[in-house]
């Protein structure tokens, strides 16, 4: 009901803003969806181009390599054509590339591509989070956790859908050429409702510099938040198969109760934050998530080992939204400084994983994650910019 005062054109640009918002919310829930769905068939894709572990952590360091590469690239494509302009060309390109994934055979070949869709993906994620800060701004109102949210729901969808296609036996190619359709179907129905974004092109580039005092604590946990999560989605399917014996058609199940996790645990973190504070969030959590990991490395079967991830995806879920809202705090160069640690580790920690695996197997792998949990426990413990 409209409120005294309320003239039509109010009420006009509120039901605008209104459809802007749901429009970027669904936008980050493609990306949700595409990630997922890749996560959710890694042990499939890996059989396909006939990998090792080494080979596979190779290939997730190009994908990392052109999240990197793409992020002073799209800040430029945003000042010159807008990020309603990025987001509907990364968009498109996002949902172009997953089907071929399915068609690589060989780690070099699949790198590349992997490459690629980093790139694209880091556009669109880069472009719809700017026009999510504008919707902020014109209605004056904090919308990003319920934007990020909705990342959660994609990528929960997308975990169930691909649970249920592994355990219908329906190859990679035709369930990925079924979501690619989904997500272009999605991104049809949302642009129009977009925000609109000119290009601003006189506008200044941003500036990236390292983290410096007590950003760096909050660096590191950046740093190690994107091992845990990065190391957690591209192996806990092979995780599934190879070291607790569950055959693949079971074997998205971790996927989606790491999934699963992350969105329940990010639904309630604002109310967490709130009754707890950010570091004793962290510390309990990474330390809860740590023995969430070694419950599912000694699980007697699929059951337990579920518990366990999902316990892990519950601690490792706060690390990025404490982290960014203590670094922005800060101002907007330490939130970009902070932020491209978290890239780099996601870079980094793929082939370290994958050689870790190649030597002492998937164990050892999954106690590298418990162990960086441990270590995000004690960096959160030190960190001053963490309040309570």
């Amino acid at each position: 009901m409209p409120q005294p005062g309320t003239t039509s054109i109010d009420i006009e640009r509120e039901k605008k803003l209104k459809k802007e918002l749901n429009a970027v919310c669904a936008a980050l829930s493609i990306l949700g969806l595409a990630f997922s769905s890749w996560a959710s068939r890694v042990p499939d894709v890996r059989d396909l181009a006939i990998l090792t572990a080494a080979t596979l952590g190779y290939a997730l360091l190009f994908r990392g390599a052109g999240t990197i590469v793409m992020m002073p690239i799209v800040a430029s494509g945003i000042n010159r054509f807008g990020a309603t302009k990025v987001v509907l060309w990364s968009g498109l390109m996002v949902a172009f590339t997953l089907v071929p994934i399915a068609m690589m055979n060989n780690w070099i070949a699949l790198g590349l591509l992997l490459m690629l869709i980093g790139a694209v993906s880091s556009a669109f994620n880069i472009s719809v989070n700017a026009l999510g800060a504008k919707v902020e701004m014109e209605s004056g109102t904090s919308h990003m956790g319920k934007i990020h949210s909705w990342f959660g729901f994609g990528n929960l969808g997308g975990a169930l859908i691909g649970t249920l296609m592994a355990r219908l036996d329906v190859s990679v190619v035709t369930h990925f050429m079924g979501v690619s359709i989904l997500m272009l179907v999605i991104l049809g129905m949302i642009y129009r409702h977009l925000p609109e974004d000119a290009p601003h092109p006189d506008a200044e580039k941003p500036k990236y510099s390292l983290p410096r005092g007590g950003l760096i604590a909050l660096g590191i946990i950046c740093f190690l938040g994107a091992c845990i999560e990065g190391s957690i989605n591209n192996w806990v399917g092979l995780f599934f198969t190879d070291h607790l014996n569950v055959s693949h058609e079971f074997a998205p199940i971790g996927y989606t109760s790491f999934a699963g996790a992350l969105l329940l645990m990010r639904i309630l973190g604002d109310r967490l934050k709130n009754r707890f504070g950010p570091k004793r969030l962290l510390v309990v959590g990474s330390l809860s998530g740590a023995v969430g990991i070694v419950i599912a490395l000694y699980a007697p079967n699929m059951a337990v080992g579920a518990i366990g991830v999902f316990l892990a995806g519950a601690g490792a879920s706060l690390n990025f939204p404490m982290v960014f809202s203590a670094a922005g705090r800060e101002g907007a160069i330490a939130l970009t400084s902070v932020a491209t640690l978290g890239y780099v580790g996601g870079m980094v920690s793929q082939p370290l994983v994958g050689l870790i695996v190649e030597q002492f197997e998937l164990f050892g792998g999954f106690l590298f994650i418990a162990i960086c949990m441990v270590m995000t426990a004690y960096v959160a413990f030190r960190s001053n910019l963490l309040k309570g």
